[in-house]
């Protein structure tokens, strides 16, 4: 924010609460009636509350007071500038002191016209305008006098600036195909606010059966395709505004063109969304419908009351697999009055707002209401009518009076915010559920609405916002007899939208931060017993397969000493009960050599060689070995 001035006189900070102190806007200090003990050594000092921080000028200001010799005429010591530009709405000051002996009045003066009543004041010589209109544009003079004369100041010039606003709104047409159309689009503003047209999103240029002036947009011979919604867009640098209106190209052939407003003298009730008849034509003839084309239509819509005068409309889509919604429009009509014809309200809801607020209504009147849907092939069609709803001046039902109140408020994403809320329900009344208003912190526009159905809810996502965009938002609660106050305002901004070159990082929920930073002690502990686990199963494990192994080996040592048991002397190997085909065997060599025929010396080294050749020696064989005589 802009820094406030401060002074501080022989090291003493300036009482601005003083009658005689006054730091003006420009941040010049004012001494009205200065005496000598006024003078000294003043230094300045520019102040930032927001970021509290003080910078001190590096000059310092001398101030002497003499006493006044003589009488002296006026002279002026500060004048305003000679052009002041101001916006619309806000508070301007007009600087003007002087000299002289005796001290001069000052007063101001609006050439060719007067000073607004109620909304000015002269302090100190200095003219204050307060919630300046544009009417205070003009020329401001400022003039001090004494018995010795008047001044009159430079001439200022205040220019009062306007954001631009539509005087005319557009409105919905229907036109037949080759016809004309004329869109007027009355605009004013100051600077002079520069007007541009969309179609469908479109800009629209200037072609041979395209004109486009300052008062609005002509088009010749209308087509189908030129059909759908039209805005008309003012901007200047305070801001930009537009109105929209949505324009229907019937075909030559179509015998009957509703009012502008969609409204149809002969149209019948609506009976759960299907007016009866509604698949003939006047002629008696069916009425052709489109094919491959799917259309799902709007929800029944349900009422609530907000006032003596207002209501709440508030619908639902189910999936929507057909052709995409490009807005709603909402109608509803009188039907405590005879013969009375639907009317339609001025604004376009946008596909992804389902909930739209009606004025004007009359206290006691039975309405119904129906949502017509426009979808992008410039088609449209009605949802169901709602049930009966009548508006009672004195509800039945108290509606509840203390808001909630909006306590966080957090940036999802470059288009969502999230708002989170608490309500008390400290008048005992029911509440169906809240509304949730939205608009850009720079606008002065209406605020756009979204119903959140619950009492129990105490969040939600805003979406489709702009990135890196401040909201303001606000809240109430409600139930069928009305609205409570307004909550508290919350001003928050969505993220920014990430540069190419960054990486998209997804943020840790808070939840979790909290939970792991507050329970860091748990989680070692945690992972310690996990560790320790896998070390025990890993121990058992291994022994299993040391035991395994074991067994196996046991199991080959027994087979091979069944097998060797299995042989037979004379060459029959036994198979279960039975012998296989004979077949000899010599075992051990030995067995062919009479041990009686060879000396201990010989069978010794006959025993030797076979255990070098690899046999295997029983021992039989060494129980054979001839004794010495």
């Amino acid at each position: 924010p802009p820094a406030v001035a401060e002074f501080r006189f022989n090291k003493t900070s300036v009482n601005r609460t003083v009658d005689r102190h006054h730091i003006m806007p420009s941040g010049d200090l004012q001494i009205q009636s200065s005496t000598i003990w006024d003078s000294g050594v003043y230094v300045c000092t520019a102040h930032n509350p927001l970021i509290k921080k003080r910078l001190t000028a590096l000059h310092k200001i001398y101030l002497t007071v003499h006493e006044p010799a003589a009488e002296e005429v006026p002279s002026f010591t500060s004048l305003p500038p000679e052009v002041m530009n101001v916006v619309t709405g806000s508070n301007v000051t007009m600087e003007c002191a002087a000299n002289g002996n005796p001290a001069p009045v000052i007063s101001w003066n609006k050439e060719g016209s007067h000073l607004p009543r109620t909304r000015h004041r002269v302090v100190l010589g200095n003219l204050e305008i307060f919630s300046v209109h544009s009417r205070d544009n003009g020329i401001y003079v400022c003039q001090a006098t004494n018995r010795l004369g008047t001044i009159f100041a430079h001439k200022t010039q205040l220019v009062v600036q306007e954001p631009p606003h539509i005087v005319t709104p557009l409105q919905n047409h229907i036109v037949l195909h080759g016809g004309e159309l004329q869109l007027q689009c009355s605009v004013q503003g100051n600077p002079v606010p520069i007007v541009h047209w969309l179609h469908n999103g479109k800009r629209v240029h200037r072609t041979s059966h395209i004109t486009i002036s300052e008062m609005g947009i002509h088009i010749r011979k209308m087509t189908k395709h030129q059909g759908g919604m039209y805005q008309c867009f003012a901007n200047n640098f305070l801001g930009t505004v537009y109105s929209t209106a949505h324009v229907s190209v019937l075909p030559l052939n179509e015998s009957h063109i509703p009012d502008k407003n969609g409204d149809d003298e002969n149209e019948p009730d609506s009976i759960n969304g299907a007016a009866e008849n509604s698949g003939k034509r006047k002629d008696g003839h069916k009425r052709k419908k489109s094919k491959g084309v799917k259309l799902v239509l709007p929800s029944r819509p349900e009422i609530s009351r907000l006032s003596d005068d207002s209501v709440m409309v508030r619908w639902s889509v189910p999936h929507n697999d057909g052709l995409p919604i490009s807005f709603f429009k909402v109608q509803y009509r009188d039907v405590s009055l005879a013969h009375s014809h639907w009317k339609t309200v001025e604004e376009d809801v946008p596909p992804h707002i389902h909930s739209h607020a009606i004025t004007g209504l009359k206290a006691g009147g039975r309405y119904r209401f129906r949502i017509v849907a426009v979808y992008s092939n410039n088609d449209n069609k009605n949802g169901p009518n709602s049930i009966k709803f009548l508006l009672h001046k004195d509800p039945p039902k108290r509606k509840p009076t203390q808001g909630p109140i909006i306590r966080r408020v957090k940036a999802e994403s470059s288009s969502a915010i999230t708002l989170f809320w608490e309500y008390s329900d400290l008048d005992a009344v029911d509440v169906e559920g809240f509304y949730i208003y939205y608009r850009l912190t720079q606008s002065a526009g209406d605020y756009l609405k979204i119903t959140v159905a619950g009492s129990n809810t105490r969040s939600y996502t805003v979406s489709y916002l702009l990135p890196d965009t401040s909201y303001d938002i606000k809240m109430q609660c409600f139930n069928v007899a009305g609205a409570s106050e307004f909550s508290n305002i919350c001003t928050h901004k969505t993220l920014a939208l990430p540069s190419m070159g960054e990486k998209k990082v997804t943020p840790v929920p808070d939840l979790l931060e909290s939970s792991v930073s507050g329970d860091k002690d748990l989680l070692y502990i945690v992972l310690g017993v996990v560790a320790g686990v896998l070390v025990l199963v890993m121990a058992v494990f291994v022994v299993l397969f040391i035991l395994r192994h074991r067994h196996k080996r046991r199991r080959c040592v027994q087979g091979t000493s069944d097998h060797n048991s299995n042989l037979q002397q004379n060459g029959h190997m036994g198979n279960g009960d039975y012998f296989t085909t004979q077949s000899r065997i010599t075992i051990n060599p030995l067995d062919s050599v009479e041990l009686s025929e060879l000396s201990r010396e010989k069978y010794a080294a006959a025993i030797v060689t076979q255990i070098s050749n690899g046999h295997r020696i029983s021992p039989m064989d060494l129980s054979k070995v001839p004794k010495t005589s």
